[in-house]
C-alpha cells in the first residue's frame, strides 16, 4: 500500500514539474528566434542603398557619381579655356575694333610722289595765286620738277578717280585703306598709267608731270610742278578735310 502511494506521489511530481520544463523550453526557443531576427535586420540595414540607375547598370554601380564628376571637370576646363581666350599675352583682351583703330591711326609710311623741291607750301589761310591774281588757301604742296618727271603712288591703294578737266588739270585720286588716307596728284600729263578701280602699289608709276594745271603757275616756276594733297578721308565725301603733306613726307 505504501509503494502505491509512493508511485502516485512521484507521478504527480513529474506531471507538475513537467509543465515548467516545457514552459522553459518554449521560452528558450522564442528568445533564440528573436535574437536571430534582430541580427538579420541589422545586416540588411548596413547594406548600401542601390539607386534606380545602379540597378539598371549593375556593372557600373558608381556611374551617376562618375558622370557628375566628369561634368564638373569639363566645366572647369571650359572656364579655364574661356579665361585664356579672353586674355592675350599681357592678360588684356584686345578686340578687333581696337586693333582696327590702332592700324588706322598709325603713322602712314608714304614716299615722295616726285623728286624736287617745294615752291608753294600748304596753307589753310589765303595766299597769293599768281594765275588768278587772288588770295586763296592751298590745300596741298606744289613740288617743282621738270615736265615729264615720273610721278609715283606714295603707298598701296586703289585709284578712285582720274580727271582731265579739274582746276589742276589732269589729276589722279588714290585711296589708301591701310591708313584711311586719300592722296591727290595734279598737273599731270594726259597720258596717265592707271584708270579708275586699278590697284596700285607703293612706288608704282601712275603718270608724269605735264602742263595741264590752271592753278599754281607763276612767272618763277611756270607750270613745272606737281600739285600734291593728302586728305583725311575719301574725296568722294563732301566733308573731307586736307592735311599738310609735310607732316608725312619730308622734302
Amino acid at each position: 500500500m505504501e509503494n502505491k502511494d509512493n508511485k502516485k506521489s512521484v507521478s504527480n511530481f513529474f506531471k507538475r514539474e513537467g509543465f515548467y520544463v516545457v514552459l522553459f523550453v518554449c521560452l528558450c526557443i522564442v528568445a533564440t528566434v528573436t535574437a536571430i531576427t534582430t541580427r538579420n535586420n541589422k545586416k540588411v540595414d548596413n547594406k548600401p542603398q542601390t539607386t534606380q540607375n545602379q540597378k539598371s547598370n549593375p556593372e557600373k554601380p558608381n556611374s551617376v557619381s562618375l558622370s557628375q564628376k566628369d561634368k564638373e571637370i569639363n566645366n572647369a576646363v571650359q572656364v579655364k579655356q574661356n579665361e585664356n581666350g579672353k586674355k592675350g599675352e599681357t592678360g588684356i583682351k584686345i578686340s578687333s575694333k581696337q586693333e582696327a583703330a590702332v592700324s588706322t591711326t598709325s603713322q602712314p609710311k608714304f614716299i615722295k610722289p616726285v623728286e624736287g623741291e617745294i615752291v608753294m607750301k600748304y596753307s589753310q589761310t589765303p595766299i597769293w595765286w599768281e594765275t588768278s591774281k587772288s588770295y586763296r588757301p592751298n590745300f596741298g604742296i606744289n613740288v617743282k620738277a621738270n615736265v615729264g618727271t615720273v610721278v609715283k603712288a606714295v603707298a598701296n591703294g586703289e585709284v578712285k578717280a582720274v580727271d582731265e578737266n579739274g582746276s589742276f588739270g589732269t589729276s589722279i585720286t588714290i585711296y589708301h585703306p591701310e591708313n584711311g588716307k586719300t592722296t591727290f596728284y595734279g598737273n599731270l600729263d594726259k597720258e596717265v598709267k592707271v584708270k579708275k578701280g586699278d590697284k596700285v602699289t607703293q612706288g608704282q608709276e601712275i603718270g608724269k608731270i605735264g602742263k595741264s594745271s590752271l592753278r599754281g603757275m607763276s612767272e618763277e616756276i611756270g607750270n613745272n610742278f606737281l600739285h600734291f594733297e593728302i586728305l583725311k578721308n575719301s574725296k568722294e565725301d563732301p566733308q573731307f578735310a586736307s592735311e599738310n603733306p609735310e607732316k608725312y613726307i619730308k622734302y
